[in-house]
């Protein structure tokens, strides 16, 4: 049995096809169907279920994939721990993150890793906070950026993940500027009754916050995606109302919409980083985390210069977004 195996079979079962698989790890689809049978034979059990909805993992898979999952993991940490003695000359990291993420943080982290670590590869995968939070406690991704609002809710019930604040924003309403409701300073959810109404797919925590907000109210949503900057260009154009994160640098007031704050406590918006709790961390994503402190921390406001940072691009009038150290 060799780690190349448990890969194959790893992305495999995750992908549902030998195919995108291969296509994932570089390498041929013959291959990674011989090495998966080879591990088959090497343990004495079959471990996928071909069939017309591609591969499917059978009960014994089920139990031994997350001890796979742990031998990935080590051997990736083994291959850092080589790097970092060879003077950090290559890696991997994994990560996923949500959209504000790519938007905020990674470009600078990327920029200055790649300046002192050349050879040092990113594998990002964008999605929801929820999407996030369930590859990273799977061990699909070494870390993740992620949105969370200001009350606990479902995905802070457990103790798996630790978190690091970044930057803080709020939920507000969309509106189309011709909207009656533009010219509100505040809101009532009952308002929003019969209204036409643009949510986000399930995975995101706007959607789930969208749908907190208006239990109760009969919700008519005429239009589903996963784009904030679509959401906008909706709203923008009568469509409908839907809320979004100011975090998000497609929520701007103005130019056929307004943006109406949500003041319920649990509005709060704030993009954390976040990585399996109690697990040994390799180097690379320590030295990661340590960029993106400092690249938030370079960030925020001088009280006594005024110089422009992250905090002054995104702020919209009237909405305070906030940097935590």
């Amino acid at each position: 049995m060799r780690f190349e195996q448990l890969r194959y079979l790893e992305a495999a079962l995750r992908t549902g096809s030998f195919r995108q698989a291969a296509r994932e790890l570089g390498v041929s689809q013959p291959t990674i169907t011989s090495q998966v049978q080879r591990l088959e034979e090497d343990l004495g059990l079959v471990l996928v279920r071909r069939g017309a909805q591609g591969v499917r993992p059978t009960d014994a898979a089920e139990r031994i994939l997350p001890h796979a999952m742990a031998a990935i993991r080590i051997e990736d940490l083994l291959r850092q721990e080589a790097s970092v003695i060879d003077g950090l000359r290559a890696g991997t990291v994994r990560l996923a993150t949500v959209s504000t993420g790519s938007m905020l943080v990674l470009p600078d982290v990327v920029r200055r890793m790649h300046t002192e670590h050349p050879n040092i590869r990113f594998e990002v995968t964008e999605g929801g906070t929820y999407d996030v939070r369930e590859g990273l406690t799977s061990g699909q991704y070494d870390m993740g950026l992620l949105i969370r609002l200001n009350e606990p809710d479902e995905i802070d019930e457990d103790d798996q993940l630790h978190y690091t604040d970044l930057v803080s924003g709020r939920l507000v309403l969309c509106v189309p500027d011709a909207h009656p409701l533009a010219s509100a300073e505040t809101f009532d959810v009952n308002d929003l009754s019969g209204e036409p109404l643009i949510t986000y797919k399930k995975g995101s925590i706007l959607r789930a916050a969208f749908d907190r907000m208006l239990k109760g109210v009969d919700a008519r949503f005429v239009y589903l995606t996963d784009g904030a900057e679509t959401v906008q260009r909706m709203v923008r154009a009568g469509v409908g109302i839907s809320i979004a994160n100011t975090l998000a640098t497609s929520t701007v007031s103005g130019n056929g919409v307004t943006l109406i704050p949500i003041r319920e406590p649990w509005a709060k918006t704030t993009l954390s980083v976040a990585v399996r709790s109690g697990e040994l961390r390799g180097p690379i994503v320590q030295l990661i985390l340590r960029e993106i402190r400092e690249i938030v921390h370079e960030k925020t406001r001088d009280p006594f210069t005024g110089q422009k940072n992250m905090q002054s691009e995104l702020s919209d009038p009237g909405t305070a977004l906030q940097f935590s150290k």
